[in-house]
């Protein structure tokens, strides 16, 4: 019988960003993913994890995308369950690493340093996002501040009238940030091993609308997501 993890070894996709059809070839151990939690589902990660003869930690960028391309299901407190099968073509499978950080990125907000937390509190909730991107006096790049960040400050009892942004943001050279050549997977990969929302993406050869010294854009979890949607939707 043809298991399901062989049903989702080649996937083929249409996709906005290319014209012509991409195939996406999941990994070897991304294939045993799946075909574990088809065996042993309800399964925990640490299950999983001893079945491949790995450490949880190992796995996260695996189920992390298993999970966003609907092959695998996470439930809390249940484990992980086989996804829903989605429906294309051809069957099912996986190039993610075809598209690249530059296909996906998004404009960044951007706030100046010269702002108060309390001004960046503001932004978030008008923009409607859980990052900004902070400048310096010569515009150029010199930090990122979350919704993380301003809750710490917050925590702290402090007026955030009093506090500048400069304060509870992360500095550039404490950040990891990505590169336009970058793979979607490699974008996955660091979103999910440093526990962050978005990465700012870097490049000093490239000019960008908002002139911006080294900053292209941004990578969040939503540009991720809105960009395996457009991979794994059907065909007309």
């Amino acid at each position: 019988m043809l298991k399901f993890a062989d049903l989702c070894s080649s996937i083929m996709y249409t996709t906005p960003f290319y014209k012509e059809v991409i195939m996406i070839q999941l990994s070897e151990r991304q294939r045993e993913i799946v075909d574990i939690v088809q065996r042993l589902a309800p399964v925990t990660g640490d299950k999983i994890a001893e079945e491949l003869g790995l450490t949880r930690p190992t796995l996260r960028s695996d189920l992390a995308l298993l999970v966003m391309l609907g092959l695998v299901d996470a439930k809390p407190k249940v484990g992980y369950l086989p996804g829903r099968y989605p429906k294309y073509d051809s069957h099912v499978g996986s190039m993610l690493k075809k598209l690249t950080v530059a296909d996906i990125l998004s404009e960044p907000i951007l706030i100046s340093g010269d702002a108060t937390a309390y001004d960046a509190v503001l932004m978030l909730f008008q923009q409607n996002t859980g990052t900004l991107m902070v400048t310096g006096e010569e515009q150029e790049f010199i930090g990122i501040v979350t919704r993380k960040d301003l809750l710490k400050v917050m925590l702290g009892h402090t007026d955030l009238h009093t506090v500048p942004v400069t304060m509870a943001m992360t500095r550039r050279a404490q950040m990891t940030t990505l590169l336009p050549g970058d793979s979607l997977l490699e974008a996955i990969s660091r979103l999910v091993r440093h526990q962050v929302n978005c990465l700012p993406v870097l490049d000093e050869q490239c000019a960008f609308p908002t002139q911006i010294q080294g900053l292209v854009g941004r990578v969040t979890k939503t540009d991720i997501m809105n960009a395996i949607l457009s991979l794994t939707e059907e065909r007309t």
